[in-house]
């Protein structure tokens, strides 16, 4: 991967650039993974508001209808809201407040940008434990739905804490690609190498990229 991400660089290689360039090619592949995931995601609801809205005209017209639909519906969701978390946060298309950001230097908006990246990773690394455990323990149990078609219960739960699972690892790969980009360069430039431009891992550059 690093030697196809440094297909146009022709000056001296080192240790430090060659990290550079292979941390950026696995987060080129990753990135295009998110996006596909969102893609998928955005056409399960697609295709669930196409489901509903057959449902609501099967019940005014007569028609056949599709039994355990409120149940079939958020399975759905559950996917759809934890699977395109990854690609959310790359892209930055999540709620951010940054009220604050504008007055603030360009070390310190990098470090305010790394603590919130932190904190969601924690925040994710919590949900994912205590959901993986809750998968297990539903397991054990043989824990099932109250509504037909009776599902058992660690199937979706499955789904979920891997979108979760996801979103750790996307929080922490954000993180090491942000420390490489902002030290790796200067010491490329230390080991005797020329000037490489730093990516700026929170302008959401190499997800647009892979969109």
């Amino acid at each position: 991967m690093a030697s196809t991400a440094q297909a146009g660089y022709q000056a001296k290689a080192t240790v430090a650039s060659n990290l550079l360039y292979g941390m950026r090619a696995i987060t080129r592949v990753t990135d295009r993974i998110y996006f596909m995931m969102a893609w998928v995601c955005g056409l399960e609801l697609l295709l669930l508001g196409f489901f509903i809205t057959y449902q609501v005209l099967a019940r005014k017209l007569g028609w056949v209808m599709a039994p355990a639909t409120d149940v079939m519906s958020g399975y759905v969701l559950a996917m759809a809201a934890t699977w395109a978390f990854s690609y959310s946060l790359r892209s930055g298309s999540h709620v951010r407040i940054d009220v604050l950001l504008p007055y603030m230097s360009k070390n310190i908006r990098a470090i305010a940008d790394w603590m919130a990246v932190l904190a969601v990773a924690f925040f994710a690394y919590v949900t994912t434990w205590k959901m993986w455990a809750n998968v297990v323990d539903n397991y054990t149990r043989g824990v099932v739905t109250n509504d037909y078609p009776l599902t058992p219960l660690f199937i979706p739960k499955i789904v979920v804490a891997l979108g979760f699972t996801l979103l750790v690892i996307t929080a922490v790969q954000m993180m090491l690609s942000m420390i490489t980009e902002a030290w790796l360069p200067r010491l490329h430039k230390k080991l005797g190498g020329d000037e490489i431009q730093s990516i700026n891992v929170m302008g959401n550059e190499e997800a647009a990229a892979a969109a």
